[in-house]
């Protein structure tokens, strides 16, 4: 059922002032002169001043909702929308439901059992409960993301930047469950091996698939529409959302950053080819004398020369 969260997604963060903002129903960001606020409950430096977050309180301005930009650089769909906070901070809103695994728990993971992987910095995060949604603030990665950056690379440059990611794959991939599950042990969001929703769930609200067995995880693929092939007896950690709008690279094809972990999870081995084949967020823009698919193909060549081979649909 289509319908807008409440109130809708792309409200979620609204200008105070020109230096203050208000974080869902109950926190404020805004900028200080001093780390030491009392009131803060954390505070962080960003360009060349200070940020901090605090509680609401009843007597912050509120600016009309047309007098200032509000500092929002993306919104996908009803669910997911990102804002720019001063100079080298942005704050990502998702859709929560109960079983979801917070986005910043995924990182934290990641950060410590493969340090090697170029993840974001996370500043603060918190589930806005009177809001149905997460906020996370996190710190700006350096560089830009694939999909704008590759017009200007070389084709040595983009076959580096396809490599370093299957050698991500391949080491995230060495860390395994004997479940379908996230990084903490709760539900997975994979649309693709998902079945389809009751006409009655509201199409804002997230639906973690799982933990499942081996075993039980099989059994529910039987249902679905893509009728995957024998597992085998463990799962292995994949990001399952390496697009060119998730990659951050630097002017000479090195990868600086990967973004969006909130579908990283446990997976059979032969998803992490199979996913960029199935979804078109691994395209590239349309653009003249660029492939949509480039992308795409390159990093499935660059997964099979680390051995990771597509599972066989029936």
């Amino acid at each position: 059922m289509f319908c807008e969260m409440t109130p809708p997604i792309g409200t979620s963060i609204r200008r105070l002032t020109s230096d203050r903002w208000m974080l869902g129903s109950s926190k404020v960001c805004e900028r200080v002169t001093t780390t030491n606020s009392s009131n803060a409950i954390i505070s962080w430096e960003d360009g060349e001043g200070i940020l901090c977050l605090r509680e609401r309180v009843e007597d912050d301005p509120l600016l009309p909702e047309d007098s200032i930009e509000t500092g929002l650089v993306h919104q996908g769909g009803t669910s997911a929308a990102v804002w720019s906070l001063g100079t080298n901070t942005f704050c990502k809103v998702k859709a929560w439901c109960e079983g979801l695994e917070p986005e910043s728990d995924t990182i934290q993971f990641v950060a410590k059992n493969a340090p090697c992987i170029p993840v974001p910095e996370v500043i603060y995060s918190w589930i806005d409960h009177d809001w149905t949604r997460s906020f996370l603030i996190l710190r700006r990665v350096g560089g830009q993301t694939l999909r704008d950056a590759w017009p200007q690379l070389s084709l040595p440059q983009k076959s580096q930047i396809a490599s370093q990611i299957a050698k991500c794959c391949s080491k995230l991939a060495g860390i395994t469950s004997l479940t379908f599950e996230s990084a903490t042990h709760r539900g997975v969001l994979e649309p693709f091996l998902t079945l389809a929703a009751e006409p009655s769930h509201p199409s804002w609200k997230p639906r973690p698939l799982g933990p499942f067995s081996v075993n039980d995880f099989n059994s529910y693929l039987l249902q679905s529409t893509i009728h995957y092939p024998d597992i085998g007896p463990s799962l292995h950690f994949y990001h399952a959302d390496l697009g060119p709008g998730n990659i951050m690279v630097s002017e000479d094809g090195n990868v600086e950053g990967i973004l969006d972990w909130e579908s990283a999870g446990f997976y059979p081995q032969g998803w992490i080819v199979s996913k960029p084949m199935l979804s078109a967020g691994f395209y590239l823009d349309s653009r003249e004398g660029t492939k949509r698919e480039a992308w795409r193909d390159l990093l499935g060549s660059m997964l099979k020369k680390e051995g990771f081979e597509p599972a066989i649909f029936t």
